[in-house]
C-alpha cells in the first residue's frame, strides 16, 4: 500500500509519525545552522515554508526528544550537527499564517491572542521572573497588556528563556508578512505597521539572547523599524542561490514522486503546467500542484491557482495603469517583459502605482518567473508567466474583470459586425459611463479603461478571432486588430485616440484616428489572411466623453472631391465625364457608394 499524500498537512511530526509521503528537505537544517544570525526566506504560498519551519521546531526544541523523527532523513548523517543541535536549543515558534482580518481592531485582537498563546505555552519561565516581570507576563497571557509590552513580548520571552535554560534562543516566525499584506488589502496598513515592525525589530536587533532567527514569508517588506540595523541578516529570495533547492520540488524529486505512485504521465505536459519557476538558477516545480496531481492520479488541472490568496494580484491587474495592462497582455501572449525588481519593496508603494513594486510582488508571489538578469547595477530582469497553470489564472482574471461589470464583449461587437454603427456607438458610450470608475478609481486615467477593454478582447475573443494589439501592421500600429477565424466574417480594426486640445473637437480627434488607420494601412494584416471585408472604427476619448467614427458612417471616408463625384453620380452624369471633371479614376468612381 502506498503512503498517504500530505495534502493540507504542514505539521512535520504528524507527517513522519503517520508515515506520509515526505520529500526529504532536512539538509535545510544544516544550511540554516551555517547561515547568518537572522535569516529571512521568501517564497510563494504553498511552497513548503510552514512545513520547513515546523521541521526546524521539532529539530531544535530543547523540551522534546525527537531523534526518532529524523533517523531516516539526510540530516541524521551529519553526526556533528545531530550531537550539537538536535533538541539542544530553547525555541520560540510562532506562526502568523492565520492572522487575517478586514479591520484593524480584529487584527489587533488576533495578534495579541497569538502572543498570549505563546506566553501560555512557556509559562514555566515564571519561576525565574521577578514580581514586576510576572505582572507584565500575566497581562500578556490575559491579553490585557499595553501595546508597548506586546511589541517587546518576543524579545522579553527570549530573555526569560535564556535565563531559564542558560542557553540562547532560536526564534522561528512563520508567514511573518501575512498581517502586513492583510493590512494593506483592507486599508489599515499605516496603523498596524509600527506595531508589527516594533515586534520584529525588538526581537531581532541587538538581541543578546538570540542564537538564531528564521523568518518566512512571501515578500521582503522593507520598513525602517523591521530589518534596518539587524546584524548579520541573510535574505533568501527567488533571485539568489541561498536555499534555492529547499523550497518547491526539483525535477528529480518530481520524477521520483510520480514514479512512486506509478503514474503514467507525459513529461512535457507536467513541465508545461507546473514547472517554470527559477529559484536562484535551479529549475523548480510547484510542490502543491505536483502532490495534488499525484492524489488525482495524474489528472492535469490548475490546482495551485484554485486555492486562496489571489485577491491582491487580481486587484492590481484591475486597477493597474494602461502600461501595466499592456504588459499583462504581452505576458498572456507568451512574451517577456522587463522590469526593475525591488527586493525591499514596501506595500505602500503599490498605492503610488510604482510598477516595479507590482512586478516584484507578482514575481515573489509565484505569478511570474525571472529568466535573465539584464542589468546587475539596476536589478533589471526579464520576466514571463512560468507555466500553463498560472497563465489560466491571468486569463480568468481578465475575463472576470470584465464580467464583474457585465461587460459582454460579444454583445458589444455584434452591432458593429452587423453594420449597426449607431447602435454600437450608443452601447459603447453607455459602457464607458458605467464602467470607467471600475478600472480607474482616480478618474484621472481613462486610458486604464480602454486598455482594460483591449486586454479583455485579447483574452475573451480568442475562440472566434486572432487578436493583435499594438502590433506592427502596414506602416504603423493599430490598438486592436480582430482577424476572424471564419473567413466569411468581417475583420475589425479599432483605434483608440486620446483627445488633444489642438484637435479642437472630440469629433476631429476621432476622424484623425480613422484617417490614421487608412494612411498607415492597418488593414494589410487582415488582408494577408484573405479577408477583404473590414470594419474600421476610431474611438476618441476625453475622460468620460467619447466620440466614435467608422467607415460604416455615411461619407465619413470620402474626400471633398469624392463627395462632389458622388453627387454627380446621383444626378445621373456619365462616369467618364465625372472622371474628366474631377480627376478621379473611373474605377474609383464606380466604387464610391
Amino acid at each position: 500500500m502506498k503512503k498517504r499524500l500530505p495534502i493540507g498537512q504542514s505539521d512535520f511530526k504528524t507527517i513522519i509519525e503517520e508515515d506520509m509521503y515526505f520529500v526529504d528537505k532536512s539538509l535545510l537544517i544544516k544550511e540554516v545552522i551555517e547561515g547568518g544570525n537572522v535569516l529571512l526566506i521568501t517564497r510563494p504560498r504553498r511552497f513548503g515554508k510552514t512545513l520547513s519551519q515546523s521541521m526546524m521546531k521539532y529539530f531544535f526544541d530543547i523540551t522534546q526528544n525527537n531523534e526518532y523523527l529524523f533517523k531516516n532523513l539526510k540530516i541524521y548523517k551529519e553526526k556533528n550537527i545531530i550531537e550539537k543541535h538536535l533538541n539542544k536549543h530553547p525555541v520560540i515558534y510562532i506562526t502568523f499564517k492565520d492572522l487575517k482580518s478586514n479591520n484593524l481592531k480584529k487584527m489587533h485582537a488576533l495578534l495579541t491572542m497569538e502572543l498570549s498563546r505563546l506566553y501560555l505555552k512557556h509559562k514555566y519561565v515564571l519561576e525565574v521572573l521577578d514580581n514586576e516581570e510576572k505582572i507584565i507576563y500575566d497581562k500578556i497571557m490575559g491579553r490585557e497588556a499595553l501595546d508597548a509590552d506586546y511589541e517587546n513580548s518576543i524579545r522579553s520571552l527570549s530573555e526569560y528563556m535564556e535565563r531559564y535554560y542558560g542557553k540562547k534562543v532560536i526564534i522561528l516566525i512563520d508567514e511573518y508578512d501575512t498581517p502586513i499584506q492583510q493590512a494593506y488589502l483592507h486599508g489599515y496598513y499605516d496603523e498596524i505597521i509600527s506595531l508589527i515592525g516594533n515586534l520584529f525589530g525588538m526581537a531581532l536587533k541587538d538581541n543578546v539572547y538570540l542564537e538564531k532567527a528564521v523568518l518566512t514569508g512571501i515578500t521582503r517588506v522593507s520598513k525602517e523599524s523591521i530589518f534596518t540595523g539587524v546584524n548579520n541578516l541573510e535574505v533568501s529570495t527567488v533571485l539568489n542561490e541561498l536555499f534555492n533547492d529547499k523550497y518547491g520540488l526539483t525535477k528529480e524529486e518530481v520524477e521520483e514522486t510520480l514514479k512512486y505512485y506509478e503514474l503514467e504521465y507525459e513529461e512535457s505536459e507536467v513541465i508545461d503546467w507546473y514547472n517554470g519557476y527559477n529559484f536562484g538558477g535551479v529549475e523548480i516545480y510547484n510542490p502543491f500542484s505536483i502532490v495534488t496531481l499525484a492524489k488525482n492520479k495524474g489528472k492535469i488541472r490548475p490546482y495551485w491557482m484554485n486555492t486562496s490568496g489571489n485577491y491582491l494580484v487580481k486587484q492590481l491587474i484591475k486597477q493597474g495603469s494602461a502600461e501595466l495592462k499592456d504588459k499583462i497582455e504581452k505576458l498572456i501572449n507568451g512574451e517577456e517583459i522587463e522590469s526593475t525588481i525591488n527586493e525591499t519593496m514596501v506595500y505602500g508603494d503599490l498605492n503610488n502605482n510604482l510598477e516595479e513594486s507590482v512586478w516584484t510582488l507578482f514575481l515573489f508571489s509565484g505569478y511570474l518567473k525571472w529568466t535573465k538578469n539584464i542589468n546587475h547595477d539596476y536589478e533589471r530582469y526579464t520576466l514571463k508567466i512560468p507555466n500553463k497553470e498560472v497563465k489560466i489564472f491571468y486569463n480568468k482574471t481578465v475575463v472576470s474583470m470584465l464580467e464583474e461589470e457585465r461587460i459582454k464583449l460579444n454583445n458589444i461587437l455584434i452591432n458593429l459586425i452587423n453594420g449597426h454603427i449607431e447602435e454600437f456607438k450608443e452601447d459603447f458610450q453607455k459602457l464607458t459611463m458605467n464602467t470607467l470608475s471600475y478600472f480607474d478609481v482616480s478618474g484621472e486615467e481613462p486610458e486604464r479603461f480602454y486598455h482594460g477593454l483591449i486586454l479583455g478582447m485579447s483574452v475573451g475573443l480568442k475562440e472566434k478571432y486572432i487578436i493583435k494589439s499594438n502590433r506592427e501592421t502596414g506602416l504603423g500600429r493599430a490598438d486592436v486588430i480582430l482577424i476572424p477565424k471564419d473567413k466569411t466574417d468581417k475583420g475589425i480594426i479599432i483605434e483608440f485616440k486620446k483627445f488633444y486640445k489642438n484637435e479642437k473637437t472630440l469629433l476631429n480627434s476621432a476622424k484623425n484616428g480613422l484617417k490614421q488607420i487608412n494612411e498607415k494601412r492597418y488593414e494589410e494584416d487582415i488582408k494577408n489572411y484573405g479577408i477583404n471585408d473590414i470594419i474600421k472604427v476610431s474611438i476618441a476619448f476625453d475622460k468620460k466623453e467619447v466620440e466614435i467614427v467608422s467607415n460604416l458612417d455615411k461619407d465619413v471616408e470620402l474626400t471633398e472631391i469624392e463627395k462632389v463625384a458622388k453627387n454627380m453620380l446621383k444626378k445621373g452624369l456619365d462616369v467618364n465625364m465625372i472622371s474628366e471633371l474631377t480627376g478621379i479614376s473611373v474605377e474609383k468612381i464606380k466604387n464610391i457608394k
